[in-house]
């Protein structure tokens, strides 16, 4: 599974993280939509191994409270689902 979240992640662009945002009601503005499609590119082989912790805190100082909250909920569910 990694193989293919790893292969979908070298192709997403900062719209795909803008229309993932407002699918699950996000509302995101451009500050956040970019950090989180930084940290998404250049740190995925971090978040697919478990080593996070360091990076979530790092996102979640640097993005809206609210933003925040409501994508590290949905970071959990796909952790869940995907990353057994």
């Amino acid at each position: 599974m990694n193989y293919i979240i790893s292969e979908y992640i070298k192709k997403i662009t900062i719209d795909d993280i803008y229309t993932f945002a407002n699918k699950n009601n996000i509302q995101i503005n451009e500050s956040d939509a970019n950090t989180l499609y930084y940290y998404a590119k250049n740190h995925y082989n971090d978040f697919l191994s478990g080593d996070d912790y360091k990076l979530i805190k790092e996102i979640k100082n640097k993005i809206d409270p609210d933003t925040f909250k409501e994508a590290y909920k949905l970071y959990l569910e796909y952790k869940i689902k995907y990353l057994k």
